[in-house]
């Protein structure tokens, strides 16, 4: 007899006790009953035990069944989920939940296959004629049941006396792939053979879906290249919404700087054991090179690779390389996965079928066994924190957690990193390395134009613009706000329209037609009257990419212009609209919000233009000038990544702040020592830790009480257990005061020892009750909002 340690996945702190005949493998999934319900549960430990052993206070249950035959956890991983359920104080069965792949721990599909003694069971006429129609590839369990009238009891006691096996099925689906075409041997172009136009623009454009191509030329042409051999159709994983090619090349040299960073680092991560790694590059310093390098030295030791990337809608340089040089190694993890696709990427993990592992946040829990390197691509991204689970994790954070407990080497790496990391990197707490050249492109200009009164496209910017489009290049128009108008006014009352679940100002979308709330999904037709004075006309004020997109249009009416944000590629036609557009030869102008600014570089932009820089700056955060700066920077990045040197111009009413004055000059470690003295001033992270604890309820009264009473709880807490140096802020109301129709106020903890401060913690979330209201602990929070 064994006692089993299960898993439930329930809103509990605790795992389950239960008994079993046999020994259970740790990671497999059982059918446990728990109350009136069968529930999927995962095996965490088995031991054997005798009678005596047992508790007499305990009513032990039998498990029902068990449902795989190979665990779906490697061991590596119990520890480290246990860590994040103790630090992000939440329960074990749904960190488990949102640990494993959709589906776990739903009852899978199961198929009866006929053992040997099955078989002569049959002849003999121990089991009944029936299972003689399970041939070799075996009978689904459920339709076979219900064919034959046999219930899962009889199944049951066949499969003891060894007559059938049970097995779960999983899905075997594959990760949906875009298809490239791109030159292949231009040699076979003999003296008959007149160069085309297909051929031309391919030579400019390198690689191009093959949608986008068959649409512009016509199959015929393409299919003939293809088959003589001049073309070439290549497969990549679709590992981002928007795939788009990038001059990927065949070999590649590092820099004597770069030569001297990849060995640092390389020394470290050939040594044993946990080591954190910091690599700050600035952008086109050739991170890149140096992560495949690195890679390739953990794969020649037999080793896997866990590659963390931000949760964004473009491909990366950095993606396109790994998927050009290990191609059939990878497996994916990312939202964008259906259910069965992340469940069947998961399974190729655990059977080892693939070296190296690329997800964003949530791949941090991969099944990997016998991993050698954790490397976290742009390391500051506020994207690797979870933020709507009950498990607020930090992937990045959770990354160097991960390399410690299996005792392997991290990498961080960033252009513009988190003012916590590079500060931990200064003070020697990681290796740091920098990579300051940029080899294969210059530093772009940089202008500044004060725009007072604000002018959307001032006369400097049009002439700029004009010049640009001139030379037969591009322009990237960044602005980070989507729509047409975020404040809609009533001409005649100034009433503001705004959402009736978060109070925050409707924005317009002139091409829906309609008012927007950006949180909740609110929608109203911009054809209404307004609710005040019963008046009919609307002022639009402020302005966001939609708008820009139309002046744009109206001074450039011949250019192309195309609009890269969220609603511009909400669906497949809209995304293969803008597909084309990015993929004809012709100047064109982009106009894009944060989205086209990460990670991604359009080869043919010679100018880049931010039209408010001060967008964000004014938001009540401690880490609005840090998040400013990263996105000013990253805009800057996409300007002149190749030979030409690039310009970018910086339109603001507000040239003074600091975090602008540093974007300006390029000097990421100017603005660090900056934001660090008053990080220091007003204590906040990296010298506290912060947590929040945020109550919401549908009546704001009850939600103030609640929190009042929760700040008394915890002064009483803190003072039984001998806490000091804590310090309690609020209660107050959230800057956003109510969002999707619940109030929100929020209580902030200060502290420089979190061990002790979360055993308080603790206490306080299993025994303080918030009857009909949500209440919520997030630690290390990135959003205060």
């Amino acid at each position: 007899m064994y006692l089993v340690d299960i898993v439930l996945p329930l809103p509990l702190y605790q795992s389950f006790s239960y008994l079993s005949r046999d020994f259970l493998i740790p990671g497999i999934r059982i059918l446990a009953p728990f109350r009136n319900y069968l529930l999927i549960g995962i095996v965490k430990n088995c031991f054997k035990v005798t009678e005596k052993e047992l508790s007499p206070e305990i009513d032990y249950k039998w498990i029902e069944e068990t449902l795989d035959s190979s665990p779906l956890i490697p061991p590596n991983l119990f520890n480290f989920l246990d860590w994040v359920s103790q630090y992000y104080l939440t329960p074990i069965g749904l960190v488990y939940k949102i640990a494993l792949p959709p589906g776990i721990f739903s009852l899978p599909k199961r198929r009866i296959y006929l053992t040997e003694k099955g078989k002569k069971a049959i002849r003999e006429g121990y089991l009944p004629e029936s299972f003689s129609f399970i041939k070799k590839n075996g009978y689904n369990l459920k339709y076979f049941m219900r064919k034959f009238g046999i219930s899962l009891k009889e199944i049951n006691k066949f499969k003891e006396k060894g007559f059938l096996i049970v097995k779960a099925e999983f899905p075997q689906t594959k990760i949906p792939t875009e298809a490239f075409i791109r030159l292949k041997d231009l040699s076979k172009i003999d003296g008959s053979f007149s160069e085309g136009e297909l051929i031309r623009y391919l030579k400019e454009k390198i690689e191009v879906p093959e949608k986008i191509l068959k649409n512009r030329f016509p199959v015929k042409e393409i299919k003939r290249l293809l088959e003589i051999g001049i073309l070439e159709r290549v497969e990549y994983p679709k590992i981002r919404k928007i795939m788009l090619s990038l001059e990927i090349p065949k070999e590649y040299k590092l820099t004597p700087q770069q030569k001297d960073v990849f060995e640092g680092i390389r020394n470290l991560v050939l040594q044993e054991g946990f080591k954190p790694i910091f690599l700050y590059g600035v952008t086109g310093s050739g991170k890149s090179f140096i992560y495949i390098e690195i890679i390739k030295e953990v794969l020649k030791n037999r080793k896997k690779v866990l590659v963390l990337v931000p949760e964004i809608a473009l491909t990366t340089y950095m993606e396109m390389l790994l998927l050009n040089y290990f191609k059939d190694r990878i497996a994916l993890l990312h939202s964008g996965l259906s259910p069965s696709e992340r469940l069947n990427e998961w399974m190729r993990i655990l059977k080892e079928e693939v070296h190296i592992v690329i997800g964003t946040r949530s791949a941090i829990f991969a099944p990997i066994q016998n991993l050698g390197l954790i490397i976290v691509d742009e390391e500051h991204d506020p994207s690797y924190k979870e933020e709507s689970l009950p498990c607020k994790y930090h992937a990045r954070d959770l990354a160097l957690i991960r390399g410690k407990i299996e005792n392997i080497p991290v990498i961080l790496g960033s252009a513009t990193p988190s003012i916590k990391s590079f500060y931990f990197a200064k003070k020697g707490k990681y290796h740091l390395f920098m990579l300051k050249e940029r080899p294969f492109a210059s530093l772009p200009e940089i202008t500044f134009f004060e725009s007072k009164p604000f002018k959307l496209i001032s006369e400097e910017l049009k002439k700029e613009i004009e010049e640009t489009l001139e030379k037969g290049k591009s322009v990237f128009l960044y602005l980070n706000r989507r729509g047409y108008a975020p404040l809609v006014e009533c001409e005649e009352c100034n009433y503001i329209w705004s959402c009736p679940n978060c109070g925050i100002p409707l924005t317009y979308h002139k091409e829906e037609k309609s008012l927007l709330c950006h949180y909740c999904n609110f929608e109203i037709s911009s054809l209404t009257i307004c609710p005040q004075c019963r008046g009919f006309k609307m002022r639009f004020k402020k302005a966001g990419t939609e708008k820009v997109e139309e002046e744009i249009k109206k001074i450039f009416p011949k250019v192309e212009v195309i609009r890269l944000d969220r609603d511009a590629v909400n669906t497949e036609r809209k995304l293969v609209q803008v597909l084309e557009k990015l993929y004809r030869p012709e100047p064109k102008i982009i106009v894009g919000t944060q989205m086209g600014v990460h990670g991604h570089n359009f080869p043919e932009v010679d100018l880049v233009s931010i039209l408010r820089a001060e967008e964000g700056l004014f938001l009540p955060h401690y880490k609005s000038g840090e998040r400013t700066f990263q996105l000013l920077m990253q805009a800057e990045g996409r300007a002149g990544r190749k030979k030409e040197k690039g310009k970018v111009i910086f339109q603001s009413s507000i040239k003074d702040h600091y975090a602008i004055k540093y974007a300006l000059e390029q000097n990421y470690e100017g603005f660090f020592e900056e934001e660090i003295k008053l990080r220091k001033k007003f204590h906040f992270p990296p010298f506290v830790r912060l947590v929040v604890i945020r109550i919401e309820g549908i009546k704001e009264e009850k939600v103030k009480e609640k929190c009042i009473e929760a700040k008394k709880y915890l002064e009483n807490l803190f003072l039984e257990m001998d806490i000091k140096n804590v310090e309690i802020l609020g209660p107050a109301p959230c800057p956003f005061r109510k969002l999707k129709g619940f109030y929100r106020w929020h209580i902030i903890l200060k502290t420089k020892n979190y061990k002790l401060l979360n055993k308080a913690l603790f206490e306080f979330l299993t025994k303080f009750k918030v009857a009909g209201l949500k209440l919520s602990i997030d630690i290390d929070p990135e959003d205060l909002l």
